[in-house]
């Protein structure tokens, strides 16, 4: 049998990709966040009909184009919503007091087992925080670029190392995070991506342990540098963690000061996040002294609520995690694994699942909450 190599089926893979593509127009359009009926933004700014329309008159916003072929409003833009906020200065429910100051928080969202929901999580409740209101980062830091690929089209190579953290990390180059900082096409939305450079990354820190050509301590503590450096722009900051406790992926958890962990109701995902945060704690106490963070929470994720041993461990999660887990679970849904086969989530589908968008409202409203009244003190 004639021996092959690893290269070969990388390349047949790319051609696959590049042929679904074609095929598949979502996967290669630029992305574009979808438009907000008249009802969804006099809900989001709390104002009659009458009232968004004298602010088109009064020139606050663009009245919307009409449809040639239904006679109604296309609708209106995230940016257009958010006009709206500014003018009637209306801020998000947590930051009323204080509407011009950025809350700061920075969250990583970490578990090693795959298929938790852990990047799902992420790009949902980052949309959902701009989508009501605050100023977001996300942070790709794994590898494998999925949550990069959310907001890029599929397979597009123009994005290298430069794009990711490691100029701020590895290689000390930037003492700020602004040089990765990148647009989406969610307004107040933003991310530093991912690249399989942040896998190689890992050889060259270990490499450079071995020869002593590198202060680990420093190193694990530059991406928190690089955060701190930027975090005062941003209400949230989510990071995608790695799918590991490598270097990467201990220097994640040390760069922030809340934990998110995805973990759906199953027995394999649970012992795996128990041996997770075995690892996690020892590795945390050895390179920074016992460090404490403002909130570390259990995040159901993936509850089929068809599946008879999920709904028995549900029945004694809440016991036995008491207030290590949030009390409102994320649901399998049929309408995220499809929006998520075309790299969409449900706030941006033309017609969101209404049952599905409530959940993750529920979810996410609570997370936002623990997050902004667990980090009051450094607010």
């Amino acid at each position: 049998m004639e021996k092959t190599t690893l290269k070969a089926v990388k390349d047949v893979v790319g051609i696959l990709i590049e042929h679904a593509t074609k095929v598949e127009s979502s996967l290669q359009t630029e992305k574009k966040m979808r438009y907000f009926s008249t009802k969804e933004v006099c809900n989001f700014i709390n104002r009659t009909t009458s009232t968004l329309y004298k602010a088109e008159e009064d020139g606050v916003i663009k009245k919307p184009e009409v449809n040639p072929d239904t006679g109604r409003r296309i609708g209106y833009t995230l940016e257009q919503v958010n006009l709206l906020r500014d003018h009637f200065k209306i801020a998000p429910k947590l930051k009323r007091n204080r509407p011009k100051e950025h809350l700061g928080i920075t969250t990583a969202l970490y578990n090693p087992k795959g298929g938790v929901g852990k990047t799902t999580t992420a790009v949902n409740i980052a949309q959902y925080c701009a989508v009501i209101g605050y100023e977001v980062l996300i942070i790709d830091m794994d590898s494998q670029a999925s949550t990069s690929a959310f907001f890029s089209t599929v397979g597009n190579g123009d994005f290298d190392e430069n794009d990711t953290i490691l100029s701020s990390t590895l290689d000390s180059e930037e003492t700020t995070l602004d040089y990765a900082i990148r647009e989406t096409h969610f307004d107040n939305l933003q991310i530093i991506r991912a690249t399989h450079h942040l896998s190689s990354s890992e050889f060259d820190v270990y490499n450079q342990v071995s020869s002593d050509d590198i202060d680990l301590v420093k190193y694990f503590q530059s991406l928190k540098v690089a955060i701190d450096s930027v975090k005062g722009n941003y209400d949230f900051i989510f990071l995608d963690a790695p799918p590991s406790l490598g270097m990467n992926g201990l220097q994640t958890l040390l760069s922030v000061d809340n934990i998110i962990i995805p973990c759906p109701p199953r027995m394999l995902d649970l012992v795996v996040t128990k041996q997770f945060l075995e690892i996690a704690t020892q590795l945390v106490d050895k390179h920074s002294n016992g460090k404490k963070f403002h909130s570390v929470k259990v995040m159901v994720s993936m509850y089929d609520l068809k599946k008879e041993e999920s709904k028995k461990l549900m029945k004694i999660m809440p016991a036995v995690f008491g207030s290590h887990m949030y009390m409102n679970q994320m649901l399998y849904s049929e309408s995220v694994v499809n929006a998520s086969a075309a790299l969409q989530t449900v706030w941006e589908t033309p017609k969101p699942d209404k049952h599905t968008t409530e959940n993750m409202r529920m979810l996410f409203n609570e997370i936002i909450c623990d997050l902004v009244v667990s980090n009051r003190t450094t607010i």
